[in-house]
């Protein structure tokens, strides 16, 4: 390859890093805004072994799925988060012995950039408290 066309796309490369990257490490949407709506809309409690279905607002990129993934992990319970970007929903599973509160589930989501819109419980597999 001629050492122009890696300059140039060297260069590319890290003028989308620059350009992307920094919107998703600082979300517009939550500069400077409180999540206390949020933390009201999703309720008090915690939640129960089984499946949970997190509407999450402000993903756009694999950065945000793997922040998300990361500090949804380190609440103790919960495993295997599935985050899907495109329809901005996280799936996670409580496992049993386990009941995390939503207000941890809301800050986890708070600290990975985003906003968490609402806990959905499957009820079969027992739901939320």
């Amino acid at each position: 390859m001629p050492a122009s066309l890696t300059a140039t796309l060297r260069a590319v490369c890290i003028l989308t890093a620059v350009t992307l990257l920094p919107a998703c490490a600082a979300n517009p949407a939550r500069v400077g805004a409180s999540n206390e709506p949020a933390l009201a809309a999703i309720g008090d409690g915690t939640l129960a072994p089984g499946r949970h279905d997190l509407v999450v607002r402000g993903m756009s990129c694999p950065k945000c799925i793997s922040n998300v993934d990361l500090q949804l992990k380190r609440i103790d319970g919960v495993v295997d988060p599935q985050v899907d970007m495109k329809n901005g929903r996280v799936v996670i599973t409580v496992r049993e012995g386990a009941s995390p509160s939503r207000a941890a589930i809301a800050r986890a989501i708070e600290d990975a950039g985003f906003t968490l819109a609402e806990i959905r419980s499957d009820a079969a597999a027992g739901g939320g408290r």
